[in-house]
Order: C-alpha cells, then structure tokens, then sequence
C-alpha cells in the first residue's frame, strides 16, 4: 500500500496539481477501541488526509482511484476528485468542491442559490428530491439528489441518452457556503454514496 501511495504522489508531482498532495500524508487514524464493544468494520479502502493549495479545505480522500485536481475560475479555486468513467465512456465520476462568498463575482446568496439549482425540467427529466439536513464536519448541510437526462455525443455513432445522479450538498458558513457534488452515471450512483457521504463529514475549514 505505502508503494502505491508513493508511485500516486510521484504521478501527481509532475502536474500543476503537484502541490495538492500533502508532502507527510498518512492513513486515517483509526477509532479507539471500546472494551466489550464489537471491533469496528474495516474501511473499504484507504483514505488519506488531504489539502488543496488554495487551503480550501482540509479532509480525507480514497487513495486509489480517484485523482485530485484544482483550478482557478472565474468564481474562484475549485477543487475536483476525478473518479472512473461510466460504461458508455461518456460520464466520469466527479466529486467538486467551490466555495461562495461576497467576495465571489456574481454571488448569489445561499436561498436563492438553492432555488435554482433544485429547479425541475420535464424536457431532460430533471427531478430533484426534498431538502434534508445532514450534521457533517463543517456544520450542518442541507443534502439533496438531482437526477436528469444527459444527451451525449458519440465518435463511433450517433448521439445517446445517458442518465446522470447527483449528490449535493449546501453547506453554510455564515453568509457564506460550500457547495459539494458528486456526479456519476445514475447506474453506479450506489456506489459512491459511502464515498460522498465519508468526505463530508472529514471536511474542515482552514483559512475560511
């Protein structure tokens, strides 16, 4: 395992995102033992500590099979976990990070924010289920799946419909907040949800 960590951070070290990989990254401590109670499950895979070089967050990421990067938008650092792609070859896993603020060019505050992303289009079946608060490191987040119709372009053929699912959560920070998504093929979407879920609740603020 050390050597596949190792060989990930050599990889990474040779792209922009070099600096993202904390340079003493090690596993996760593991949960103190509690005399007569059953020895907790092992983890379905290693997770490391984490921290993007803008320090827009710290956390914990699996480290196999999936790649962290970070850009600079037009609306600041974001922070992407790229995962593997669906079957068709035309989705790939994405779990994002952004940060909102009113420093944030064209902020939009955190209710109407919601509003529109929760919007429904019958056209692309796009449906969207309740609002429901989840406690996770940064506070207390208001969760919700979207699930809509993608129509995708194909090299070898004409266009095909691909269903897309979608893990949101809303984190708020004062006036401020965290949007967090992950987006994956609708027919692996179960997969990832103990992955989605274990992220947020590893997520603290650094220099927000």
């Amino acid at each position: 395992m050390k050597a596949l960590i190792a060989a990930a951070f050599l990889l990474l070290s040779s792209s922009a995102a070099a600096g993202d990989w904390l340079a003493d990254a090690a596993k996760a401590a593991r949960e103190a033992a509690v005399t007569g109670s059953p020895k907790p499950e092992a983890p379905k895979s290693a997770w490391t500590p984490y921290v993007p070089a803008s320090r827009l967050f710290s956390g914990e990421i699996p480290v196999e099979g999936w790649w962290p990067m970070e850009e600079e938008t037009a609306t600041g650092s974001v922070f992407r976990l790229l995962g593997g792609d669906s079957q068709s070859g035309s989705v790939r896993t994405v779990l994002s990070v952004r940060f909102y603020d009113k420093d944030t060019p064209g902020f939009t505050p955190i209710k109407p924010a919601m509003e529109l992303m929760r919007r429904e289009n019958k056209e692309t079946g796009r449906s969207i289920t309740p609002v429901r608060p989840v406690r996770v490191g940064l506070g207390l987040a208001r969760t919700f799946e979207i699930v809509e119709t993608r129509r995708a372009p194909s090299d070898d053929g004409p266009s095909f419909e691909e269903e897309l699912h979608h893990y949101v959560a809303v984190i708020p920070v004062g006036e401020a907040y965290y949007l967090v998504r992950l987006v994956s093929s609708r027919a692996t979407y179960l997969e990832y949800r103990d992955d989605f879920v274990r992220f947020l609740k590893s997520m603290r603020s650094l220099s927000r």
